[in-house]
């Protein structure tokens, strides 16, 4: 960062809350699958296998928001960015954009599973597990960028 000691503070905080959104993300999602105490496995390839059927209206339902959230999570801490100079803002930018392509593939799964195009949810698990991975990385570079 630039010499701006005070953004470390809520550079800092907006991490630690954003890292608490993630986690309680995953854990509800994992949660709206059937996820039991000791059943992780098997909720992952019950997810797999056969996915809870979908609607349109449950679709609409659940994109909205999440559209709206994800896109205004991954703004903020893109722009963190900007005040690096440890890293070069194309790097940055690319995974800003790779982060926006795989958050609206994640939602967009649903309407591969409604209209039949894909019978299981592992599309939504890998982008899910890509999602969390490119999040991550980006968090460490706002990190490190402290």
């Amino acid at each position: 960062m630039k010499n701006l000691k005070l953004y470390h503070i809520p550079i800092a905080y907006m991490l630690v809350y954003v890292l608490a959104i993630l986690v309680t993300g995953i854990w509800l999602f994992l949660l709206s699958q059937g996820l039991a105490s000791s059943e992780l496995l098997s909720t992952l390839s019950k997810v797999v296998a056969s996915p809870a059927p979908k609607s349109m209206h449950n679709f609409i339902e659940v994109a909205t928001p999440h559209m709206f959230a994800i896109g205004t999570l991954i703004f903020v801490v893109a722009h963190f960015m900007l005040f690096s100079t440890k890293f070069s803002q194309k790097f940055s930018l690319k995974i800003s954009v790779s982060l926006f392509i795989v958050a609206l593939i994640n939602i967009c799964a649903y309407l591969l599973i409604i209209f039949g195009f894909v019978v299981s949810g592992w599309i939504k698990l890998l982008s899910l597990a890509l999602f969390v991975l490119l999040f991550l990385l980006l968090s460490g570079m706002v990190a490190f960028s402290l």
